[in-house]
């Protein structure tokens, strides 16, 4: 193997003249510096980044791990990727497909000083197998945190708050029956969306409709056995709420294939307010997935020094298009 000294006596300088070459620091005349490049590209060296930034303790590398990569989830990871590029930082993917050892094996980048901090999108493994990897760096995610004990940062935003926005203005324009198109039992969005839901029919003293038939809703096979479902019912809905734009565009494409009209025969609301929505004319929530993504970079930034970074508020907006009132 070639080593630093190895090139230096190929180009008749010192060991430390060669570092300062390799990593660009300190002076060096064109002259050697012309000399001792020839020497590295004849000896065909190349350096161990791992070996160097072990010594300087940085990478100036981040890394991104999610459990899918569907579209809410691109929508913040192009945005991180950016904000951290123009930080002038690397970045790394590692999509776990819901294997927790996959996502220890990325959280072990952190431990063995391959990154410099995370973005956890989504994850596959308790709190606790992940929160004792924070004394190796930032850790920054995408869920609720809702333990002090936990020293990680989050970009949560509460969407109890956008799913109330959704239904108060369907109530204000005549909606009175309601279906939620609900994600993940499990999930802290879901959980919240269902709350919002219950104190909303609570506040307006009308009963609410079963949960059970439109929750885990997560695939396009679950999607279309809801509508089957929606077919069955006796008293139809005259507003549907998806907890995505994916799960909207589907439904939208079935119901205009069966010639239902919206919003004149029911109201359809997405959520996430991504290009798809826009290009099918639904209406959605927008609830800053970009700044999502940017804030994340700014904390692991802040955490790092590089800052300070402000972060951006994060709000709803319902941006109102063809498939409302």
């Amino acid at each position: 193997m070639v080593t630093i000294n190895d090139i230096a006596k190929q180009a008749g300088v010192s060991a430390a003249t060669v570092s300062r070459v390799i990593n660009n620091s300190g002076y060096v005349s064109a002259e050697t510096r012309q000399i001792v490049n020839r020497a590295i590209a004849d000896l065909n060296y190349v350096p161990n980044r791992h070996a160097q930034n072990l010594r300087r303790g940085a990478t100036r590398n981040f890394g991104i791990i999610t459990s899918s990569l569907e579209q809410p989830v691109l929508a913040r990871i192009e945005p991180f990727m950016q904000f951290a590029n123009d930080a002038n930082y690397t970045t790394t993917l590692f999509n776990t497909y819901r294997d927790p050892q996959r996502e220890i094996e990325a959280l072990d980048r952190l431990k063995s000083k391959e990154l410099d901090g995370i973005f956890l999108i989504y994850r596959t493994n308790e709190w606790s197998v992940i929160e004792p990897y924070t004394q190796f760096g930032p850790i920054v995610t995408l869920h609720n945190i809702q333990r002090d004990d936990l020293d990680i940062q989050s970009v949560f935003i509460d969407h109890y708050e956008g799913y109330k926005l959704i239904l108060e203005d369907l109530w204000q324009n005549g909606a009175r029956s309601f279906i939620n198109i609900l994600g993940s039992s499990r999930g802290a969005n879901t959980k919240r969306r269902i709350k919002a839901y219950f104190d909303f029919c609570e506040e307006h003293e009308i009963p609410p409709h079963d949960i059970q038939p439109f929750l885990d809703i997560t695939n396009w096979e679950r999607t279309l056995k809801a509508i089957n479902h929606l077919d069955e019912m006796t008293v139809k809905p005259d507003a549907i709420i998806t907890h995505s734009d994916q799960v909207a565009s589907f439904i939208i494409s079935q119901f205009r294939k069966r010639d239902i009209k919206m919003p004149e025969e029911i109201s359809v609301v997405g959520f996430d307010n991504l290009m798809i929505s826009d290009l099918m004319n639904f209406t959605s929530v927008d609830y800053s997935i970009k700044e999502q993504g940017r804030n994340a970079c700014r904390l692991l930034l802040n955490e790092l020094g590089a800052g300070p970074y402000e972060l951006m508020p994060l709000r709803f907006t319902l941006i109102k298009r063809g498939t409302t009132k």
